[in-house]
């Protein structure tokens, strides 16, 4: 694998990292409405919001964690800052294991499907790919490509007896 490669994989993961903590922000992690005859009373909350905001709080550090990791070795990349698991891609995965773990317990604390915003799907849906993008990541920088299907390995072989 080239280090283009491994520069890109990474760059993708930072800019998912980045779009899913503005999305913990902003967009709503539940959506109640009240109807009370002709009124009705809605509100919205992120997903840093109460009930239990401090879940919502710790993905969304983790998320800049991963940003600012990438941020670093983009613009100074001789500088040190520690590593879990010996490797900065190593990190970023387990940074974005954390995300999702801090979002699945928020999701565990509170499970009324019919309370959840529409951004709740979103952040869930950026969540899975966030821990997939970086776990591509890892495996390029490793230099392991991404497993290949048995048929596509199967017809290149030419072994002969």
């Amino acid at each position: 694998m080239t280090s283009d490669t491994a520069a890109r994989a990474n760059l993708i993961v930072g800019g998912l990292a980045l779009v899913l903590a503005i999305c913990l922000l902003v967009l709503p992690w539940f959506d109640i409405s009240v109807d009370a005859g002709p009124f009705t009373l809605s509100a919205t909350y992120s997903a840093t919001s109460a009930p239990d905001g401090w879940l919502g709080i710790l993905a969304f550090i983790a998320a800049l964690l991963i940003v600012a990791d990438v941020a670093v070795e983009r613009f100074s990349p001789q500088t040190e800052i520690p590593t879990v698991g010996g490797t900065r891609t190593n990190t970023r995965f387990i940074l974005a294991v954390v995300v999702a773990a801090f979002l699945a317990l928020k999701f565990l604390f509170h499970v009324h499907f019919d309370l959840f915003g529409w951004g709740f799907y979103l952040d869930v849906i950026l969540t899975g790919v966030l821990v997939f993008c970086a776990a591509q990541a890892r495996n390029v920088a490793a230099g392991r490509a991404a497993p290949r299907s048995r048929s596509a390995g199967a017809r290149g072989s030419t072994h002969r007896r």
